[in-house]
């Protein structure tokens, strides 16, 4: 069957179409780039110029050749499969007391920034991203491998893990730190005689101000590529220096043991004085109690003595003020009663000296009669002299058996008003007090 003029047609044109889109495609390698935002490209001419793309996006080449470096670049140097892939990439190192170790490490860096630095980075590593790798992994290898003998293997496992790194981490930065051999002792480490073991250590050299010197400039910062992150993800020791920490870990045990025991003896003497401090204070705060009850008792004991003599003493006063009183008053009377015997005795002397003088003016009497009369006026005054000269007692208690009756009172008063006035008591010196009155004794004179 022949074709048709019209099928050949578009056969023909599907070929021309097909030519055109293959073409196209393979002249777009060459005529047409493309650059993404975490990558800047180096595109070199035909003629030889060399320029840094930096912008994302689609740009016209022009059968340029173009390398493309990522902005930022993440490399696990790790033992782990996980991490480093199949092959082992950690880095040995050794300590100052021989251990060694094998130590895996994660590095995150940015690539150049400035284009002269970029070109610089382009032409010494060959056009080749693996090569700013491989040589950045280089440099570390040397920060590691130099800051192993700073410490011991037994210090790095133990406390020193965070300063190996940051040791790792500043040289990278700054570059190689001028070190120095010295002797030093492992404390923690003994000969067979028990002597510490000396060995040969390394130390960072430092300026007058106590920052390390530079032995060796970081050639990251040649090219201007920065450390963003450093990390040490594990650290895996060889069988004879894990041998060594067994060793220290049952000399550490066994320490430990000694000073829980050593904590649990000083705990129980402490107990022992503390429950020895507890049993004086409890006995020193019952006799506390008791003296201060007793304090107690006897303040309020002494305040009711004081304020019952007080009591007592203000009665006293009362009954003596009373007493002078009395006294007084009954003085007084006394005083006044001894006067009227007197003036009474002196009228009776008159009275006979005017008996008399009547009787002589009168003329009436015998001689017989006046001689009675001057007699009886001379007894009379003589009665009366001794009468007042009498000495009666001093205090005399009266009283009568009408059990201390109103009228027994007035009976009382009534003979010793015939007393006084018969000149038997001297009212200046004899007391009367009646029986009904509250007295401590009586006393008495019977001369």
């Amino acid at each position: 069957m022949s074709m048709k003029s019209g099928d050949r047609f578009k056969i023909l044109a599907m070929v021309i179409l097909v030519y055109l889109v293959v073409s196209f495609i393979g002249l777009k390698a060459f005529i047409i780039g493309q650059n993404d935002d975490q990558n800047y490209q180096v595109l070199q001419t035909p003629m030889g110029k060399v320029y840094i793309i930096d912008n994302p996006g689609w740009y016209g080449k022009w059968f340029a050749t173009v390398w493309t470096y990522p902005r930022s670049v993440q490399e696990y140097f790790s033992a782990s499969e996980e991490e480093g892939g199949t092959k082992d990439q950690s880095i040995r190192v050794t300590f100052n007391d021989g251990g060694t170790a094998q130590v895996s490490t994660m590095i995150r860096f940015q690539t150049p920034v400035s284009e002269e630095q970029r070109r610089k980075a382009h032409r010494d590593f060959s056009g080749n991203p693996e090569n700013m790798i491989n040589s950045i992994r280089a440099h570390m290898i040397n920060c590691i491998k130099a800051s192993g003998p700073l410490m011991s293997a037994s210090e790095h496992q133990s406390a020193r893990k965070a300063e190996f790194t940051q040791l790792v981490d500043n040289q990278l930065r700054d570059g190689l730190y001028e070190m120095r051999k010295v002797e030093k002792e492992l404390k923690d480490r003994t000969d067979e005689k028990g002597e510490a073991i000396t060995v040969f250590a390394t130390e960072i050299v430092t300026d007058e101000n106590g920052k390390p010197k530079i032995a060796q400039r970081s050639p990251l910062d040649e090219y201007g590529i920065t450390i963003l992150q450093f990390s040490v993800t594990g650290t895996e020791y060889d069988d004879m220096t894990r041998q060594q920490f067994d060793a220290k870990k049952k000399s550490f045990l066994a320490a430990e043991q000694s000073k829980a025991e050593r904590e649990q003896e000083v705990q129980q003497r402490l107990m022992i004085v503390e429950k020895g401090l507890r049993e004086k204070a409890e006995v020193e705060a019952i006799a506390n109690k008791e003296m201060a009850t007793a304090t107690i008792k006897a303040t309020q004991e002494k305040t009711v003595a004081e304020t019952e003599a007080s009591k007592k003493l203000e009665v006293a006063k009362l009954d003596k003020q009373e007493a002078e009183t009395r006294a007084a008053k009954e003085l007084e009377v006394a005083k006044l009663e001894k006067a009227a015997a007197s003036e009474k005795a002196e009228a009776i002397r008159l009275l006979a000296d005017a008996e008399q003088e009547r009787i002589q003016k009168a003329g009436a009497l015998t001689e017989e009669k006046k001689i009675l009369a001057e007699i009886a006026a001379r007894r009379d005054v003589d009665v009366a002299a001794n009468l007042a000269k009498i000495n009666v007692p001093r205090f005399i208690i009266s009283g009568s058996a009408g059990g201390g009756n109103g009228g027994s009172v007035t009976s009382d008063l009534i003979n010793i008003m015939l007393l006084k006035g018969s000149g038997l008591l001297d009212s200046q010196t004899d007391t009367v007090i009646p029986a009904s009155a509250k007295i401590p004794a009586v006393e008495a004179n019977n001369n």
